[in-house]
């Protein structure tokens, strides 16, 4: 049930009913024979155990990758329904694999790295492929499809890049600055202190709102309001800009949580962290994306369950671009350990800042070539694109000089590619 609804209702916009005589389906899914469309089951579907002895092979068939062959003839000799629970219910993240040193599930497990599919949104082109033979077999049925959609979500690590931390931090990065010779840093530094010239990264909302005027941009802010540790440096939550600040964002777009790092061994820290964020907007708060994008099978979507939270936006690699869970659409968490779809929907981004720049080492326009290129796998499968950026990104400091530019060319594909008819 859970997957034919993601392929049917979800990514098709059709409704379905399962029926006991085969002569009289569209669809025939089981070991007999007969019907207009035939798919032989892989048995993934009819297991309540999760199993560590599958062996995942991907062929290629008119110029489409499947997994699960099933049969040597027919319309559709794979298994799709199968193959597609096995990548957006993350099966793989529940078997054993070598944790990295923030203790996640890395893209070298995935059996598309393997293959060299994860650029690939799979899910969304099997069911395409579905719709596709059974308008042959009935041409009849009506199909009312996703449309391509584009999302820009914008994690907040740091509002500001050196004000309103106190002067202790600013002391001693002083110190640091001399010592890595971040001569920049230690350049504007205290000239951004004394306000003779502007915070790079707050400048960066300012010069953001513009981008949201000129594209008719809504983009999701996930704000990181952890108390101060080694990967959490934000601003104190407390601080009266700051929260200044998060309303404002929330006024002209919306705004989620972005669980503190220390959040994941220390639990309770999720909880306060929203109840932060909720009382500075005076609403609750439902989505949220984790800093770092720390999660783990099944503990950290359970926990932000009993949180309240009803969306979250982690799924995708800082180290790839690409498919995480196969697909380029949203879809509910099922929980394998307890067999069950859960109330909580997953928004799977596929580029994120970091990836070209450091992970692919591409200069800019390489960047923007790059994905492009993927946007364009998006909007063919009908799906939605999410990018994820910082505002620091925005900065046009140290690293990221030049990389507006990579943002701004994304905004203008997608648009022109949201007001395209294919």
């Amino acid at each position: 049930m859970y997957i034919f609804d993601l392929i049917f209702t979800e990514l098709l916009g059709i409704n379905y009913e399962f029926i006991d005589t085969i002569q009289d389906s569209h669809l025939n899914y089981s070991t007999n024979s007969g019907g207009k469309m035939h798919i032989i089951p892989h048995g993934l579907l009819s297991q309540t155990d999760i199993r560590n002895d599958f062996k995942i092979n991907f062929e290629n068939i008119d110029n489409q990758w499947f997994m699960f062959r099933t049969s040597n003839e027919g319309l559709l000799p794979f298994d799709v329904f199968s193959s597609a629970f096995y990548l957006v219910a993350r099966y793989e993240e529940y078997l054993p694999y070598e944790p990295d040193d923030h203790n996640r599930f890395t893209a070298d497990f995935s059996c598309l790295i393997e293959h060299d599919l994860l650029l690939e949104p799979l899910v969304n082109q099997w069911a395409l492929r579905i719709r596709e033979i059974l308008k042959k077999v009935d041409e009849s049925l009506t199909f009312h499809s996703r449309k391509f959609e584009y999302l820009s979500t914008i994690d907040v690590d740091q509002a500001w890049k050196f004000k309103h931390k106190g002067g202790l931090r600013n002391i001693l990065g002083t110190f640091r600055d001399i010592k890595e010779g971040k001569w920049e840093n230690f350049r504007d530094r205290w000239p951004v202190l004394f306000n003779l010239k502007k915070d790079p990264f707050y400048e960066a909302f300012h010069w953001h709102k513009t981008l949201e005027t000129k594209f008719s941009l809504s983009p999701h802010y996930f704000i990181l309001l952890g108390d101060y540790g080694k990967y959490d440096k934000n601003t104190p939550y407390d601080n009266s800009n700051f929260v200044r600040l998060i309303k404002s964002l929330d006024t002209d777009a919306s705004v989620g949580i972005h669980p503190s790092y220390q959040s994941n061994d220390e639990e309770y820290r999720v909880e306060q962290e929203i109840s932060r964020l909720t009382t500075m907007l005076d609403r609750p708060i439902y989505t949220s994306r984790q800093h770092f994008l720390m999660h783990s099978m099944p503990k950290t979507y359970r926990h932000l369950l009993q949180c309240g939270i009803q969306e979250d936006y982690t799924m995708g690699y800082s180290t790839h671009l690409g498919f995480r869970a196969g697909i380029a659409a949203p879809f509910y968490w099922f929980d394998l350990e307890n067999n069950v779809q859960s109330d909580l929907r997953l928004i799977p981004f596929c580029a994120m800042d970091i990836t070209p720049l450091h992970y692919r080492g591409e200069s800019p326009t390489e960047a923007t070539k790059t994905i492009g290129e993927l946007m364009d796998k998006v909007y063919a499968v009908n799906g939605l694109f999410i990018s994820l950026w910082h505002n620091e990104s925005f900065s046009e400091t140290e690293r990221w000089y030049g990389w507006r530019s990579v943002y701004e060319h994304m905004l203008a594909k997608a648009q022109v590619l949201k007001n395209s008819v294919h």
